[in-house]
Order: structure tokens, then C-alpha cells, then sequence
């Protein structure tokens, strides 16, 4: 498990990284393993890629990782805890 990811989620924090060739910015939500074992980050992106919306993230792709300094206001709209994407969770809003 990735700690920066895990301390993200638990100060409500959002992050930075580089993720297929795009610095991305977002607000992390869930953070677990996929039925097909795969650690991935479930987050709202603000910057970067193609717009702002939920999207799924293979910790596997994520380099240059960093918790940036300021706070978010929590979940965003049409957030579920405990998605079904996940076989487990270690960390959620």
C-alpha cells in the first residue's frame, strides 16, 4: 500500500502525480485492490487529463506522486463509500 495515498485520504488532501504521459490533479476518495489484484485510486481529477470526473487509477501507473499542502471540503457528489470495484479497501472518505 502506497502510505502518501493512504495519508492523502485520511487528511483529506488532494494530489499530484504523472499518469499516462499527464500530470493530473485530484481528490482522492477510495484507495484499495481490485478483484483482479491491482492497488487503484478512485478520485475526483481537477486538473489535467480530459476534465473533471471520478476516474480509476492503477497505482501500478502512477509516478511522481505528491500530497499537495491544502485541504479539500470531502466527498464529492455522487460518491459511494464502499464501491464495489473494490475487493478491499484501505482507505476511503
Amino acid at each position: 500500500m502506497n502510505a502518501e495515498i493512504l495519508k492523502a485520504i485520511i487528511e483529506v488532501r488532494p494530489l499530484t502525480f504523472l499518469y499516462k504521459g499527464k500530470v493530473r490533479e485530484v481528490e482522492p476518495h477510495t484507495y484499495g485492490q481490485l478483484e483482479n489484484g491491482h492497488e487503484a485510486l478512485c478520485a475526483w481529477q481537477t486538473a489535467g487529463g480530459s476534465g473533471h470526473a471520478f476516474r480509476l487509477y492503477l497505482t501500478r501507473e502512477i509516478t511522481a506522486l505528491s500530497v499537495l499542502d491544502e485541504t479539500f471540503s470531502g466527498p464529492r457528489p455522487g460518491y459511494h463509500r464502499r464501491d464495489s470495484r473494490f475487493v478491499r479497501i484501505a482507505a476511503e472518505l
